[in-house]
């Protein structure tokens, strides 16, 4: 496993622990504290917001989980430290209720 596919991997596990604490945590390990996540539905900047956003997906779509499905190749960018600086999502498939 490479530096890039642990990042991803963290990536998912912070959109997935529905702990806020371990979260937090997650968010912090993965994310700058001055990162930025846009995508068309959703935004959030910085460790508090995107908590934010990661909590309200969870509460408006219970049990939901995210994975990885292929190999790692593009995500965004990352910053000196090795963490996620910015994120910009697509979506391909969108739950119904979205």
């Amino acid at each position: 496993m490479n530096a890039h596919t642990d990042l991803i991997d963290r990536y998912f596990d912070a959109w997935n622990e529905t702990d806020g604490a371990r979260r937090r945590e997650l968010i912090a390990s993965t994310w700058a504290s001055d990162a930025d996540y846009r995508d068309p539905l959703m935004a959030g900047s910085g460790h508090d917001g995107i908590d934010a956003m990661i909590r309200a997906v969870q509460e408006r779509f219970a049990g939901h989980t995210f994975r990885r499905s292929t190999e790692v190749d593009g995500f965004g960018t990352v910053d000196a430290h090795g963490r996620l600086q910015t994120v910009t999502g697509f979506l391909d498939q969108v739950p119904a209720g979205a």
